[in-house]
């Protein structure tokens, strides 16, 4: 197995790191200076992008949506993404991009809303579903590829995305250039300082050094947007929307059946929803929700 390439922190550059976890052969580790956790060495490019196959878009990705057989319902969508799009604001005569869009939903329930939008992603199959199937304006790129003109967009969106980047720093520093002043940024990750992961431990789904590159917590992504021109940045800890299992999902285990995914399943069960609102006071829910302006 090839060792794979030693990564420079996204914040601090070059710096120490402490090993948290080693997994499919590869570790991910702590920044000892500021705190972020990113997978270093890293594996190779090409191992990690074949993660975005046509095979994977078919059979993992579209079910995990809900979709069967290419059946899909926008109505149910654009229930899904309210509460986001509530976030950005009014959608008046006003352009958003989202970055990693995937197959293209949450962009096409932006549209359905009246925003004027534009896609970027990766995968070739999901870019070409956005376009043929839902209509959209979705370029097949590499984050790290995004040019568009200064102040071109009033909000920009990454959901379920930045952990995946192989150079964080560089796309929300295009985004911040994309964006008008006081525009909005909205992420959406993995939170690592998640119950789930205390509970579930190394078999927590989302340590994935094959796929996910970076694991942040509020400090750490509040330094790396501030460090690239956001401010204002607020995390959005109470979700009303949230059920018990998206606050701490006992199903997220590499190890499913084992004593820690049964313990974490027995927690959630039994503390039901005065658990999952207390976790979100604290900040230990599974998703880091992160609003920012641009400077």
């Amino acid at each position: 197995m090839d060792r794979g390439t030693d990564v420079p922190c996204a914040i601090c550059g070059p710096s120490r790191t402490r090993r948290l976890y080693t997994k499919s052969g590869y570790d991910i580790a702590r920044c000892v200076r500021c705190g972020l956790v990113y997978a270093t060495p890293r594996a190779p490019q090409q191992a990690i992008l074949s993660r975005y196959s046509a095979e994977y878009f078919r059979n993992e990705y579209l079910p995990a949506l809900g979709i069967v057989n290419g059946n899909y319902d926008l109505a149910t969508f654009d229930k899904r993404y309210a509460p986001l799009l509530r976030l950005l604001g009014s959608p008046s005569n006003r352009r958003l991009l989202e970055v990693g869009c995937g197959a293209g939903f949450f962009l096409k329930s932006a549209f359905r809303a009246g925003w004027r939008v534009t896609g970027v992603e990766i995968s070739a199959e999901a870019s070409r579903f956005a376009r043929e199937q839902l209509g959209l304006d979705v370029q097949q790129i590499a984050a790290e590829a995004l040019s568009v003109p200064d102040q071109t967009f009033d909000a920009a969106v990454m959901l379920d995305t930045i952990e995946h980047l192989f150079d964080p720093r560089a796309v929300i520093t295009s985004l911040a250039r994309a964006l008008a002043p006081g525009g909005t940024l909205l992420v959406a990750t993995p939170n690592f300082r998640a119950v789930s992961r205390r509970l579930l431990g190394r078999s927590w789904a989302v340590l994935s050094p094959l796929e996910h590159m970076y694991y942040f917590e509020e400090a750490t992504l509040r330094q790396l947007l501030h460090a690239c021109g956001f401010t204002g940045v607020r995390f959005i800890r109470e979700n009303p929307s949230w059920t018990p299992l998206e606050t701490m999902n006992f199903t997220c285990t590499h190890a499913p059946g084992d004593l820690r995914s049964r313990i974490a399943a027995l927690t959630s069960r039994i503390g039901g929803i005065p658990l999952a609102r207390t976790i979100q006071r604290r900040g230990r829910q599974d998703v880091l929700l992160t609003i920012a302006e641009r400077a």
